[in-house]
């Protein structure tokens, strides 16, 4: 699509344009169908990601920037949706877990503690294998509780790079567990 057709689409959302709306949509449904759907492996959750990524984007379409790419603005919605429902499966996870270990039997609790010492001792090592900057936005992230726009602001960087340093440090925490523990 012509640059001067996308910011004109754009304008014509922000006016609250339904039109406009369902031309986006016609026009990028499909690519962030697959996007998600390469992420899900599952069609029922990229379509649903999908219908939210549209939600999102009708109702902040004020604040979107004309003059950046519709396509870009889009993905980073779709991936960080997509980022939300797997940080909250692994929390689930988690949960799950600490309710079994809090099941466990009074004389299995020494075992359990052993156990999560030892693979606290294991992520803090593999933590510290991080270059530098990528475990500072790491620690900010989930020890510290900041927001990416916080540490965006913080480090002088894009959201977008917090986005990528935090995939990547997870990516590299989760490889070396998998190799560790299995």
């Amino acid at each position: 699509m012509p640059v001067l057709d996308e910011i004109a689409l754009v304008l014509s959302l922000k006016r609250g344009n339904s039109t406009a709306f369902e031309r986006i949509f016609s026009l990028f449904h499909k690519k962030i169908y697959n996007f998600c759907l390469h992420l899900y492996q599952s069609p029922d959750d990229a379509q649903e990601t999908v219908q939210k990524v549209f939600v999102a984007l009708w109702e902040q379409r004020e604040q979107v920037d004309e003059n950046k790419s519709l396509a870009s603005y889009l993905y980073s919605i779709a991936r960080y949706m997509v980022y939300k429902d797997f940080r909250k499966q692994v929390y689930k996870k988690a949960a799950f877990d600490h309710f079994i270990l809090k099941s466990i039997d009074l004389e299995d609790y020494t075992t359990c503690d052993v156990l999560y010492n030892e693979l606290l001792s294991f992520l803090e090592s593999v933590i510290d294998k991080l270059p530098e900057r990528q475990k500072e936005i790491f620690k900010l992230s989930r020890f510290s509780g900041y927001t990416y726009r916080q540490i965006a602001e913080s480090l002088n960087i894009s959201e977008n790079t917090v986005d990528t340093q935090i995939r990547r440090a997870l990516d590299f925490i989760r490889k070396n567990y998998y190799v560790h523990y299995n």
